[in-house]
C-alpha cells in the first residue's frame, strides 16, 4: 500500500508576543440623554433666573412706589426731581414740578397702592422696570404707571403717568 496522505489539524500556534491586556469595550454612550439633561438644567437656571429678576423687581418697585408717595404726600416735588433719573424731566424742571404739584392738587394724599402688573426690560440702554399700581388717595383713585431705571443704588424714576377721575372734576 501506498502512503497514505492524512490532513491533520494542528492547533493554532500562540502568538509570541501576546498584547498585555485586551482593550476593554466601552459602553456606548447615549449622547441624547446627557443633552437633554443639561438642556432641562439650563432652562431651569434660565427660568430661576427670570423668577428671581422680577421677584426683586417687584420688591425694590414697591419700596420705591412708598418713597415716591411720601414725598408726594409731604410736596417734596423738588427731591422727587432731583433723585429721578435726568430723563424724568426731559420736558423741563419746572415743568416736572408742577405736573407733580397738580396731581397732588387734585388727588391728595396717597393713602394705599396695590400692584398690578409688573414688567422688566433689559437692554442696552439699561434695565427698566415698568409697573403699574392702583392707587387710592384722599380725593379719589388713580392708575399710576411708574417707569424705573435701575441703577447700582436702586431704582430711579424714569417715567411717571397717572389716570384718574379726579382730573375731570
Amino acid at each position: 500500500m501506498g502512503a497514505q496522505h492524512m490532513n491533520t489539524i494542528l492547533p493554532p500556534t500562540p502568538d509570541p508576543n501576546p498584547p498585555l491586556s485586551l482593550p476593554a469595550k466601552r459602553p456606548k454612550v447615549i449622547l441624547w440623554k446627557w443633552t437633554l439633561l443639561l438642556s432641562g438644567v439650563f432652562v431651569a437656571y434660565l427660568m430661576w433666573q427670570c423668577g428671581s429678576g422680577l421677584y426683586e423687581g417687584a420688591r425694590q418697585s414697591k419700596a420705591a412706589v412708598h418713597h415716591f408717595h411720601e414725598q408726594l404726600n409731604n410736596s417734596e416735588f423738588e427731591k422727587i426731581v432731583a433723585e429721578a433719573d435726568p430723563a424724568f424731566s426731559k420736558s423741563g424742571h419746572d415743568e416736572s414740578i408742577e405736573f407733580l404739584r397738580a396731581v397732588h392738587t387734585k388727588l391728595g394724599n396717597a393713602t394705599s397702592e396695590s400692584m398690578g402688573g409688573l414688567h422688566v426690560n433689559a437692554t442696552t440702554g439699561g434695565t427698566f422696570v415698568v409697573v403699574t399700581f392702583d392707587s387710592t388717595f384722599t380725593d379719589g383713585t388713580a392708575q399710576e404707571t411708574f417707569t424705573w431705571v435701575k441703577e447700582m443704588s436702586g431704582l430711579k424714576l424714569y417715567g411717571y403717568h397717572v389716570e384718574s377721575k379726579a382730573f375731570l372734576k
